[in-house]
């Protein structure tokens, strides 16, 4: 009688490789572990942004006066922004695509980095020569109203970030 070793080692062949894609297909607690760590991590990173879109979400009405004069300091703050990190002047570069690249920033940050953007967009308003005078019924706006309109924004914008900080 003669014995077969060939099915033999078949057969521990075929289990070991077996064996070998149980343990590739199971996942060690520690992966799971640190599987868990990671989408904590990325929950907490989403919970500790404002969730804000845009400056309407602040409760701005961009129909009033104050809400076109916070929303043209915004515009030139994005300018500024996006100059200065691709290293432009700020006179070549397109508002719209800068206005975009703010928003979408706006909608990533984190409250502190929300907090830092509206700072910058506060100081462009109380800048003495980032925005000018515009017209006002027809007729240029006179200095007093230009005035008024940019305190009515200031404290606008003053009451969202310390609504912010709190």
């Amino acid at each position: 009688m003669q014995i077969s070793t060939n099915s033999y080692a078949r057969e521990v062949s075929l289990l070991y490789q077996t064996t070998q894609k149980q343990q590739e297909n199971t996942t060690s607690f520690d992966t799971l572990l640190s599987m868990q760590n990671n989408q904590n991590q990325a929950e907490n990173q989403r919970s500790q942004k404002a969730n804000v879109s845009s400056l309407s979400e602040f409760g701005v009405s961009m129909n009033s006066e104050e809400g076109r004069t916070i929303r043209t300091a915004q515009i030139v703050s994005a300018i500024q922004q996006y100059a200065k990190e691709h290293n432009t002047d700020p006179l070549k570069v397109n508002w719209q695509t800068a206005n975009a690249s703010w928003n979408q920033k706006l909608r990533n940050a984190s409250s502190d980095e929300q907090k830092e953007m509206l700072e910058n967009v506060l100081e462009v308003l109380e800048s003495e020569t980032a925005i000018q005078r515009g017209l006002y019924m027809g007729e240029t706006e006179s200095p007093a109203h230009f005035e008024q309109r940019k305190s009515a924004a200031i404290d606008i914008l003053s009451e969202i970030l310390q609504g912010i900080k709190a």
